[in-house]
């Protein structure tokens, strides 16, 4: 089994055939080549090599990001709680 980053959750894949063998056997050796291991020996290289001011590089992207999804996720909660109080309990029930 293989493990996937996807949006920021981890999940297992099963990976079959021989190139996802191959895949995992060079994964494993690349492994222990990796520049970045551990949260606070990412930051204390970052903050090495490019300075402390690049750890906050894409910030204002991520957080222009969360805004949109926030207020969409906001803006369309009553809407879609009503529905699905509808549906299930038909139109005139006092849930708020």
């Amino acid at each position: 089994m293989g493990t996937v980053q996807v949006q920021g959750e981890k999940v297992k894949a099963v990976l079959t055939g021989v190139a996802s063998q191959h895949q995992m056997q060079t994964t494993s050796s690349t492994a222990s080549k990796l520049k970045y291991r551990g949260l606070l020996r990412t930051v204390y290289i970052i903050g090495a090599e490019e300075g402390f001011t690049a750890l906050y590089g894409g910030l204002v992207a991520a957080l222009q990001r969360q805004l949109v999804f926030a207020s969409i996720r906001l803006g369309y909660y009553d809407k879609v709680k009503h529905f699905y109080i509808e549906q299930f309990y038909g139109r005139h029930t006092l849930i708020n």
